[in-house]
């Protein structure tokens, strides 16, 4: 299907500006440029973090939406453009790294920390158990995070912006 024969889903472009929207406005929180919607429990950059993640699904629903893909389709097409693939990979690193980054912090910043947890168990977790399971996760999230850089680099820098390699 060729490019200027797609139709856009207008739906996921307003979806995804809504999303880049919000991402942009907790960047901004987090550099301090933004009023705050709430008290942040922690350092300002876990709002430019969970900026990161909106801003980044945003852009990856609008090329969704730019390319017309469907709902039961989990890539893009074949004949993409290597700009839409190359979108797609960052904005999966990006959500990757800053979610790592958010786990990261909570487990091995510094500072108490305080967890709760909603199941029929006795007492409340210790701050121990929630840094380490924080940790476990914040470890498991940066070697997805290696794995996707891995195979982004080695298709677009090996083979250049070849989608279908």
């Amino acid at each position: 299907m060729a490019e200027t024969a797609r139709k856009r889903d207008r739906t996921l472009l307003a979806i995804g500006a809504l999303f880049v929207g919000s991402g942009l406005y907790f960047i901004l929180v987090g550099l301090g440029a933004a009023p705050s919607p709430g008290r942040i429990y922690g350092p300002n950059w876990l709002a430019s973090a969970v900026g990161l993640v909106f801003l980044a699904a945003g852009a990856s629903v609008i090329v969704r939406g730019w390319l017309a893909v469907p709902d039961n389709r989990s890539g893009l097409p074949a004949d993409a453009p290597s700009a839409a693939v190359a979108v797609q990979w960052l904005a999966s690193l990006v959500i990757i790294v800053s979610l790592a980054s958010v786990g990261t912090w909570i487990a091995f910043g510094s500072g108490e920390r305080e967890f709760s947890i909603m199941l029929p168990v006795p007492g409340t977790p210790g701050e121990t158990v929630g840094r380490v399971a924080f940790g476990v996760g914040a470890v498991i999230t940066w070697l997805m995070a290696a794995a996707v850089a891995y195979s982004g680099a080695k298709k677009f820098f090996r083979k250049g912006l070849d989608p279908s390699s």
